[in-house]
């Protein structure tokens, strides 16, 4: 069951990848390092809180968590890369066993786990898998089309499969930026039908996700319904064993159950 929480902490275990990427690749100044920092250090306390979270409810934390080590290891901050790196001693140890890029990749696949394990399950809730399948055969099929139709063209735009492509994604998501267009009739029949399988994807994708977080909160309300309905069944059957605050509970779990069957 996939929930909003889960579709939020999917999204942020992911952004963090970008940040790993961005501050490995790029030459940052150290105001945009620090920033990137604070980023990643926000990011953690999120997936922090979800791991605590998830391994509260297990009814074994430590046992969770060691069967989740991946997700401990993905908390590790990219400050403390930083920190050991600008510390001479330590620093020059570490580099010169590589260390620090093996416990950069470690941190990395950990952390794209722990994106995939959400993402991989909203895509198959939502369909996503299958569009995706579907806007790639577009894109694909626009770029040949417009490879073939415009690249020998004189005054078209389009002179290689990169041009192709480039026009044939901004085509297919509606951006649309006008650098490159087709000049031929074919080529703006095929931009055409592009625009509107474009269109359409994004209208099912949007519905698709819409209905799957629709159906997962409703899945989950059904099984506090169901939950709480076992515990009221199990305090009445000792009914004549329960003290006055326990009453008071059976009393106030009935009262709610009454109003999400109302509700619902």
């Amino acid at each position: 069951m996939t929930s909003k929480k889960e579709l939020v902490v999917g999204v942020v275990a992911l952004a963090s990848i970008g940040l790993i990427l961005i501050e490995y690749f790029t030459s940052l100044s150290f105001s945009e390092l620090l920033a990137i920092m604070i980023a990643d250090g926000l990011i953690i306390f999120v997936l922090l809180l979800d791991l605590l979270s998830r391994s509260k409810s297990s009814g074994n934390a430590a046992q969770y968590l060691i069967r989740h080590w991946y997700e401990v290891l993905a908390l590790l901050p990219l400050a403390l890369f930083y920190l050991l790196e600008t510390q001479t001693f330590i620093g020059a140890i570490f580099r010169s066993f590589r260390l620090f890029r093996f416990f950069r990749l470690a941190v990395a696949i950990a952390r794209t786990s722990r994106a995939l394990s959400h993402i991989t399950e909203i895509a198959r809730k939502s369909h996503l898998f299958y569009l995706l399948t579907v806007s790639t055969t577009v894109v694909f099929i626009g770029t040949v089309s417009a490879y073939v139709l415009e690249v020998d063209v004189p005054e078209s735009k389009i002179k290689d499969l990169g041009d192709a492509f480039w026009w044939s994604l901004a085509t297919v998501t509606t951006v649309g930026y006008g650098d490159i267009v087709p000049v031929t009739i074919l080529g703006r029949i095929v931009g055409s039908i592009l625009m509107v399988a474009g269109i359409s994807i994004l209208g099912v994708f949007i519905s698709s996700l819409g209905a799957a977080l629709l159906r997962a909160e409703k899945e989950k309300r059904l099984t506090v319904y169901e939950e709480a309905k076992e515990i009221v069944v199990k305090k009445l059957n000792n009914l004549e064993t329960l003290s006055e605050i326990e009453l008071e509970e059976v009393i106030r779990l009935i009262r709610m159950l009454y109003r999400m069957n109302r509700s619902s």
